[in-house]
Parts: structure tokens; C-alpha cells; sequence
């Protein structure tokens, strides 16, 4: 069964991509841009390119569609990235787990989704396991204690403290595996199991290190995902600022968007990628960086 076919219902895209394909097999270098740009709309995020290309029957279009699988693969998380910037600063995180896993493909452009996703569904498992083994004293205070001992003592996640400053620890596709990362991959990591488990967690925006908050009307809390998933309260974080030379503002712990969360980690990489000279990285990056720091309403980012 067609992987089209089979994960988007009615959905089949494959005709399209391969009249693309075809065009772009007969054009000229002039036109091969904004072909590609138009297969990268219709490839779906979700399926590795890879296993798009291997659905195609014709093997001359299969050829044509692996010379241009990085470039195709490229344009696809663009286009995915604009639908996500067009909806703007969202309150909520239903796109998430989609956005960071689009960013993963940019380091890892092996990245299954459905892999990502089901150890995702396997720690949250884990998680709502627990909270019924201990249904009759499930406070907030111990859901945030059972989270923690899954993802830091069970799992291991941990921040990565020898090699801070690899990109790997930004991309979430390997940090799911690793199980080390910087502080905003690990506490997505948190957030994305969260969601599962309807818990009321949100990212924080503090500078120099991002943390999440629990809070409902009776408890409030925030996590360090890099130190071990402890608990931290608003004190500790204001002397946190304090010692690094920030005045407390009410942003910084306000609720973090997707779209900043993702920001952050767009710069977070462009300062890595730059500092060790990958020009081709760091140019890829920053044009998505452009394409999330702009309104596509006002700006032709799908054409």
C-alpha cells in the first residue's frame, strides 16, 4: 500500500510530486529552483525522504528525485516552517512537536518521525503508569516528581555538560536517542510527554537557560531538565538572573511560544555553526530563521 495513500487517508500527493518530478527532470537550471521549492510543498514532513523517493514507480523520476533529496528535503521544512509562522504566537503547543522535529531534519535528515514520536509515546506510557500506580496521592507535586523520575532517573536525560556546544544536543530526533542535550531540547523533551499526560507544563525563556514551569491555581513550580530534572523555585531563579548580571522582568517567565522556543533554538545553532565555519548550515539556517521571524501574510514564503 502507498505510504501516501495509507498515512493521509484520501490524501495522494504522488500524483503531483511526480509531475513535478518530470518538469524538473526536462528543465533548465533556471527553473530547477522554484520546482524544487514546489516539490518541497507537496513532499509530507512527516514520511523520510527517503521512503517518499522508493514509493515512486517510475525509476528514471527516482533517480531525479535522490540527485535532489537534500535540496527537496530542504524546501519541504521551509514550507512547513511558514504554515507554522503564519499562525503566529500561538498560546498553545500543538504544533511543537512538529516544529522541532522539522529543525531535527536540518542535522539529521535521516529522522523518522514515527520512531520520534513512538519513544515519545513509550516515556509518556511510562509516565501515566506510574501516576495510576500512585493514584491515591497524586498530587502536583508528585506528578512532577514521577515526570522527573522517569525522563532523569529511569531514562537518564541529562544535560550534555562535557560537549555542550555540539549541535546534536539541539536537534530532538537525537536527543530522544542520546538521551543528553542543552537545557531547551531537553525541556521540549518534558513538554512534548507533558502534552500527553495533559500536565500543565510551559517553557520559560530565562536567559542563559531555559526552564519549564508547572502551574495550576493550588501549586506552581519550574524543572531543570540539564540539572536532573530538580525542582527550582521563582526565588532561585531571580538569584539565577540576579548573579548573572539580569534584572527580574515579568517576560522572562512568561509563557514561551513555539515559535520563540523554536527562535531560540534557530540561534542557538546559527552561533555554533558559525563559530566552527559551516557556512552551508549556517546559511540554511538563517533563511529559516528569516522565514519564522516574518509574516508570511506579507511575504510570498509558499510560491
Amino acid at each position: 500500500m502507498s505510504l501516501f495513500g495509507n498515512s493521509f487517508g484520501h490524501y495522494k500527493p504522488q500524483k503531483k510530486l511526480e509531475q513535478l518530478l518530470y518538469e524538473l527532470e526536462f528543465s533548465d537550471d533556471s527553473n530547477k529552483e522554484s520546482i524544487i521549492k514546489s516539490i518541497g510543498s507537496v513532499v509530507p514532513w512527516e514520511i523520510p525522504i527517503s521512503e517518499v523517493i522508493d514509493e515512486l514507480t517510475n525509476s528514471s523520476l527516482r533517480l531525479t528525485a535522490r540527485n535532489h533529496s537534500r535540496e527537496i528535503q530542504i524546501e519541504m521544512v521551509n514550507y512547513h516552517l511558514g504554515l507554522i509562522a503564519f499562525k503566529g504566537q500561538t498560546n498553545h503547543y500543538r504544533d511543537l512537536e512538529k516544529a522541532v522535529f522539522l529543525l531535527s531534519i536540518m542535522g539529521d535528515p535521516f529522522a523518522n518521525y514515527q520512531v520520534f514520536k513512538s519513544e515519545l509515546d513509550r516515556l509518556s506510557y511510562r509516565v501515566g503508569e506510574l501516576f495510576e500506580l500512585n493514584r491515591v496521592i497524586l498530587t502536583d507535586d508528585v506528578k512532577v516528581h514521577l515526570l522527573s523520575r522517569v525522563l532523569h532517573q529511569e531514562e537518564g536525560f541529562n544535560g550534555n555538560q562535557i560537549f555542550y556546544h555540539n549541535p546534536e544536543n539541539s536537534y530532538v530526533s537525537k536527543v530522544i536517542h542520546s538521551k543528553f542535550g542543552i537545557p531547551i531540547s531537553l525541556s521540549v523533551i518534558y513538554i512534548l510527554i507533558g502534552l500527553r499526560q495533559n500536565l500543565p507544563l510551559f517553557g520559560v525563556n530565562l536567559p542563559m537557560h531555559f526552564m519549564v514551569s508547572f502551574e495550576t491555581n493550588d501549586y506552581s513550580t519550574f524543572i531543570d531538565p540539564f540539572n536532573g530534572g530538580v525542582l527550582v523555585d521563582k526565588e532561585t531563579c531571580l538569584k539565577f538572573l540576579e548573579a548573572n548580571g539580569y534584572k527580574e522582568s515579568p517576560e522572562f517567565f512568561s509563557k514561551a511560544s513555539t515559535l520563540s522556543i523554536l527562535r531560540r533554538m534557530y540561534n542557538n545553532l546559527l552561533i555554533i555553526y558559525k563559530k566552527i565555519g559551516d557556512r552551508k548550515m549556517e546559511d540554511a539556517l538563517s533563511k529559516q530563521l528569516f522565514i519564522l521571524e516574518e509574516n508570511p501574510a506579507k511575504k510570498d514564503l509558499f510560491s
